[in-house]
């Protein structure tokens, strides 16, 4: 379910799925809230698509619910991917460190409508380079770290030799 544009103020989570273009991108999922981060009353988070007690969407769960031609077969977890959250009018944006752009943010600011007129004072972005953000652009540099941890056990047993 993709929410259609308007001048509410959001906070939620989107995938990007072709970082040459990021202006392209509709996989955005929506809260309405103030700019406390305060949920709208009136709405609900399917559970489905939540963490276990959460007011917050959980990009696991809520990819599992979406058609293919979304997901085109992928993981979850195969896209950059990235949260909004909002706390005294501080928009923070987490995401991977592949995306985490000017691009990227004036788009967040634009889908999630991060501005002044809805009490946003400030809109930070926040390249999150832990495995909670990894995702098919970091295939070749886990692989390289694997293979120098394989290396390095490996030059530590022929030194015992």
């Amino acid at each position: 379910m993709i929410l259609t544009e308007d001048k509410d103020l959001y906070r939620g989570i989107f995938w990007i799925k072709d970082i040459d273009n990021i202006s392209n991108s509709q996989l955005y999922f929506q809260i309405p809230c103030n700019s406390n981060g305060d949920i709208d009353t009136d709405f609900r988070i399917n559970d489905n698509w939540s963490s276990l007690g959460s007011d917050n969407y959980n990009h696991k769960n809520l990819w599992n619910s979406l058609d293919k031609k979304y997901t085109n077969n992928k993981p979850y977890n195969y896209y950059p991917r990235g949260r909004v959250e909002i706390s005294r009018g501080i928009a923070t944006i987490y995401c991977s460190p592949y995306i985490a752009n000017e691009e990227l943010k004036n788009w967040v600011i634009n889908k999630f409508n991060l501005i002044s007129h809805n009490g946003i004072k400030k809109v930070r972005i926040i390249a999150d380079g832990s495995d909670h953000y990894k995702c098919y652009l970091d295939e070749g540099r886990f692989y390289e770290q694997e293979n120098q941890k394989e290396e390095e056990k490996t030059s530590t047993w022929k030194s015992y030799k």
